[in-house]
């Protein structure tokens, strides 16, 4: 026997008893995962009458009521949100019927303290600010348009359409200069001049657009970041299985974009009606093709033949006080029927600019 493999034997002689010791079954590390099995079953302790129990309580009590099978349960699972995929990019401003507003790929609480930056390097002092209602207001300033008057902006910044996004309004009003500092101020519906309202939104845009930090989470707001939980568009489904579209925002601008949005998403549209809030159109369920991301459809077998099939949708738009409902409504009510009515919606939620 040679030297090697005779240290090679000491060795062995040496280590395979240490490692009984430390992982065998009287081991210092032995395995416990089956410990539990062998536990004995121990009485409830019973305490004295004379003493308090509270300590002694059931921590985790079974519900007496358990559902009985996997298809009860999974019955009542709320449907997931679908993933945002038509998030705006960049900063934009809309028009529609008299209504402008900006429209920024960020959140109210990325928003609010860039727009702060605007006023104070245009050297405009807030008169008031109000980060949990997105709400700032201007000081007096002296007019450009009239040298006896003076101006007063009123800027708001609201969650947009889709999550991670903002919307800010613009209000404007003009008072002579010996009213200012005496009057209540009593802010209107629409500003009083258009062209000074979209003229302040160009420039605050225009800084924005410029703010390549706008999307820094470190320097964001958390009082306007309470903003972002207010989603402004919603989709519901009622006790008997309705779906709706509940959008906070204006009947001219929910017209508008919807009509967008059918648009977009290729959606036959037969018949609008503005006076009644109503479009017509021909829907034939969602299927999203790889090579085209906005176009949907639904292919139908009818025999040897795949043809698609557009079924008749009546699409209404409902004042409510909160904003408005988009109904979608097929001719049947069945199943199928409503599973269809909730598909046009969602598609209309994801195609809104």
């Amino acid at each position: 026997m040679n030297k090697s493999l005779a240290v090679f034997l000491l060795l062995a002689l040496i280590v395979l008893p240490s490692c009984r010791y430390l992982t065998g079954d009287d081991g210092v590390f032995r395995d416990r995962q089956g410990d539990y099995l062998e536990a004995p079953v121990e009485p409830t302790i019973r305490v004295p009458d004379n003493l308090d129990s509270y300590t002694l309580d059931q921590l985790y009590v079974v519900p007496e009521n358990v559902l009985a099978s996997r298809e009860d349960y999974s019955a009542n699972i709320p449907r997931p949100q679908p993933l945002d995929t038509n998030r705006p990019e960049g900063v934009v401003i809309r028009r529609y019927s008299g209504e402008n507003w900006i429209v920024i790929a960020a959140s109210p609480g990325q928003v609010w303290p860039r727009v702060r930056d605007f006023w104070a390097q245009a050297a405009i002092e807030l008169e008031y600010e109000n980060p949990v209602e997105g709400i700032m207001e201007t000081g007096w300033l002296d007019s450009s348009t009239s040298g006896g008057n003076r101006d007063k902006y009123r800027l708001r910044i609201e969650p947009g359409l889709h999550a991670g996004s903002s919307d800010i309004f613009v209000l404007h009003i003009n008072r002579p200069r010996n009213f200012v500092g005496t009057e209540l101020v009593i802010w209107p519906e629409a500003s009083e001049s258009e062209d000074q309202e979209f003229e302040i939104m160009q420039q605050i845009s225009q800084y924005l657009a410029d703010r390549t930090d706008i999307y820094s989470s470190s320097s964001s707001s958390l009082l306007a970041g309470s903003l972002a939980g207010e989603k402004k568009a919603n989709l519901l489904e009622t006790e008997t299985d309705d779906s709706i579209l509940e959008l906070r925002i204006s009947l001219t601008r929910a017209w508008a974009q919807v009509g967008q949005a059918l648009e977009r998403a290729d959606v036959s549209i037969v018949e609008r009606d503005r006076e009644a809030s109503v479009f017509d159109v021909e829907f034939s369920g969602i299927e999203v093709e790889a090579d085209s991301p906005g176009f949907f459809r639904r292919v139908f077998s009818r025999g040897d033949e795949e043809v698609v099939v557009e079924l008749p949708f009546r699409i209404t738009l409902e004042q409510t006080q909160s904003g408005i409902n988009v109904l979608a409504e097929a001719q049947g009510d069945t199943e199928a029927d409503k599973k269809l009515e909730a598909e046009l919606l969602q598609l209309i939620l994801s195609n809104l600019g």
